[in-house]
């Protein structure tokens, strides 16, 4: 056997991602130059499909690090002596890595190649069934041709890249393995003091505001608005919703108690700081107010304290927001089990080739919480 394409069919929490633990392999389907066909995974049929990828010289498959990993998930490795070819790769190469996250469809369509089933995604994925609960008929025929369709497009691909691209998408998919492995294994982090950072990060947060908050004692800002830290720090006006007793009610259920109406009352505050020029927004009347924008002003010593008061909570924000608190969110909304990030490393996004990472940004964790993360090779 030469060119093998795999393709598996999962439950669909989060996407079917492997390592969300609701999530479970329910079929897999194979297509290689004579045959092609789909078996519900039983340990008999996980020694069927162990014994085609061994004989396997390449390994097909569109977006194949998800499928690499369900593999894994079934104890399937891909042997050292196979050659990985994903279309979606090939599809990124093609269209000068313009064109993020090829789908399989957009590519048949483009190729005219045919298209995908759509009967499994509409009739029973889009209407919450689950995978699991799919007449077998109708999944083993869309898993089927799914297998021959990629394998189709991976011929198509043999046609339409240049020698160097082909040598390329065979570089990337070496990568592609290291990748399932890094995403595989994980990182893992110490939950117990992100949540002790997160506490402590909001009780300066809470200090801060509460000076801030003490220059205009009876104007309700909130900064962490940038209209309202705009008005703050600028001028402007700052509008607080209130009630106006207006009378009692007459009749009715509530006779006899007080009635009000909704009312705005505007609060005129003085310029504090000159606003860098150039730093004006769409939205008349309003400055910047992003860190690289407050780093650059200036002000005599009263203003300069409120300033770096200022600069001090969008930091706290973000470091609270995006490191330990958003840590934390991440692992609970993936369903990964506890204290481990599974981040995705994707090969085809940017533009300029390089690698990019998500969910989260594995790639932009804040110097600052280094040691939020363990070495599982540490004595």
């Amino acid at each position: 056997m030469s060119a093998l394409c795999v393709d598996v069919e999962t439950s669909t929490h989060n996407n079917g991602a492997p390592y969300d633990r609701r999530n479970t392999i329910v079929c897999y389907s194979w297509a290689d130059e004579t045959s092609a066909g789909a078996n519900k995974v039983t340990s008999d049929s996980i020694e069927i499909l162990r014994d085609k990828i061994l004989g396997a010289r390449v390994l097909i498959g569109h977006n194949i690090k998800f499928d690499i990993h369900w593999l894994n998930k079934i104890g399937i490795e891909v042997p050292e002596i196979c050659r990985v070819h994903d279309t979606q790769t090939g599809e990124f190469i093609l269209s000068r890595q313009t064109e993020r996250y090829p789908s399989l469809e957009d590519a048949l369509v483009r190729h005219d190649l045919g298209h995908k089933l759509d009967v499994v995604k509409t009739e029973y994925w889009a209407k919450g069934i689950q995978t699991e609960d799919v007449p077998w008929p109708i999944l083993e025929e869309y898993a089927i041709w799914d297998a021959k369709m990629t394998l189709a497009l991976y011929h198509k691909q043999q046609e339409l890249l240049t020698q160097n691209q082909k040598r390329l998408v065979n570089l990337m998919g070496m990568d592609l393995l290291i990748l399932q492995t890094m995403e595989k294994n994980g990182l893992v982090y110490d939950e117990e003091l992100c949540h002790k950072r997160a506490e402590e990060i909001k009780g300066e947060i809470q200090r801060i505001t509460e000076k801030l908050s003490s220059i205009y004692p009876n104007v309700p800002i909130n900064f962490g608005s940038g209209d309202q830290l705009s008005a703050f720090l600028y001028g402007g006006t700052i509008v607080e919703e209130g009630k106006e007793h207006i009378g009692f009610f007459k009749s009715g259920a509530r006779v006899g108690e007080p009635k009000y109406k909704n009312i705005e009352i505007l609060h005129e505050l003085p310029r504090l700081v000159t606003p860098l020029r150039g730093s004006e927004l769409k939205k008349e009347g309003f400055w910047a107010t992003n860190q690289d924008t407050l780093l650059k002003l200036k002000g005599n010593k009263a203003t300069k304290a409120i300033i770096e008061l200022i600069q001090r909570q969008v930091r706290l924000d973000t470091l609270l927001s995006k490191t330990y608190e958003g840590i934390i969110k991440v692992n609970r909304e993936q369903m990964w089990e506890p204290g481990v990030l599974h981040g995705q490393l994707n090969q085809c996004v940017a533009v300029s080739g390089r690698l990019s990472a998500s969910k989260p940004n594995q790639q932009n964790f804040d110097g600052e919480a280094a040691d939020l993360f363990v070495s599982r090779y540490s004595d």
